[in-house]
């Protein structure tokens, strides 16, 4: 009889690697508590819709990766990323009646469905901070400083922190056109996804990993608008306060005008943090501001 074995994408783990694993979750614990953050568990399960509103639905997450099944007429996905659901959570439980800010934090597995390799996993394990309630570029500067000193307390000393401004929705839209303007010409050389994203989400065309399309994108007229300062002056203030408010902490950061992340509901604010010795695949951290996602979730206008 055929021995059953793990899943493609998935691994177990064994008894000599819990101790590892315990390091980990109890450093989280330690880092986010002093912070003031506290833990949420929320399901790993959550309705479609969730992602499919909270992620955007012009996301590789949504459109490619996502483990969904019908269940007595519902569709259903196993949580792909835990920020909806801990948004999902904020709303149906009534937090913005706490007095901000409210911060959670969050450990636990993660599904997405795609091509197993070198740090990528189909079942992952995610540790997170969401903080709701303060606009103030405060506490973006916190958040990115938490991860920096949680990634510390784990022994990684290699760490590099890169940075943009995505904007408002006001100042993207006129980014939005310039990008689409200067890269229709080379419009029929783009991969499938990329000439989808063109119409549905050009932010999205930053993000693409396929070296013909990148080397379109670095031609010097396309560049020469991803390098433009195109923010509006409320969110190229907020940008400036943030880079010094991490000055004065002394987190070393660069500026990554193609950083835009994966996922749909970032503004102004994003951040990756790169371990410096772990080849291709050295992005060990990310995240950002999501100021609209709680009202287009249904809840009330809150900064997050």
């Amino acid at each position: 009889m055929a021995i059953i074995r793990v899943q493609k994408g998935t691994k177990d783990i064994l008894p000599p690697e819990m101790p590892v694993w315990h390091f980990m979750e109890e450093k989280a614990a330690e880092v986010f508590t002093k912070y003031g953050a506290k833990e949420i568990r929320t399901p790993i399960f959550e309705a479609t819709e969730l992602f499919a509103r909270g992620v955007g639905d012009t996301t590789d997450i949504v459109n490619k990766e996502m483990y969904t099944f019908e269940k007595s007429e519902r569709s259903l996905t196993l949580r792909p990323e835990n920020t909806a659901g801990v948004v999902r959570s904020f709303i149906e439980n009534g937090m913005h009646r706490l007095s901000a800010p409210v911060k959670l934090w969050y450990k636990g597995p993660m599904f997405r469905y795609e091509r197993p390799q070198a740090g990528r996993q189909r079942q992952f394990h995610q540790v997170g901070v969401e903080v709701f309630g303060i606009k103030h570029p405060t506490a973006d500067a916190e958040v990115i400083l938490m991860a920096v000193n949680y990634l510390k307390a784990l022994g990684l000393n290699d760490l590099s922190v890169e940075l943009n401004s995505l904007g408002c929705p006001e100042c993207r839209e006129t980014f939005k056109t310039k990008l689409k303007e200067v890269i229709k010409p080379y419009l029929s050389q783009l991969c499938p996804d990329c000439q989808a994203r063109y119409e549905k989400n050009p932010l999205r065309l930053l993000d693409c990993k396929v070296e013909e399309c990148k080397e379109i994108y670095a031609k010097p007229e396309i560049q020469e608008v991803i390098q433009s300062d195109f923010i509006c002056d409320e969110c190229a203030e907020h940008f400036t306060s943030l880079k010094e408010y991490l000055d004065a902490l002394n987190i070393n950061y660069s500026i990554n005008k193609l950083l835009v992340r994966g996922l749909d509901y970032y503004n102004r604010t994003v951040f990756e943090i790169k371990s410096n010795n772990l080849g291709s695949q050295n992005a060990v951290c990310g995240g950002g501001r999501y100021d609209s996602l709680v009202r287009n979730l249904g809840g009330e206008d809150t900064p997050a």
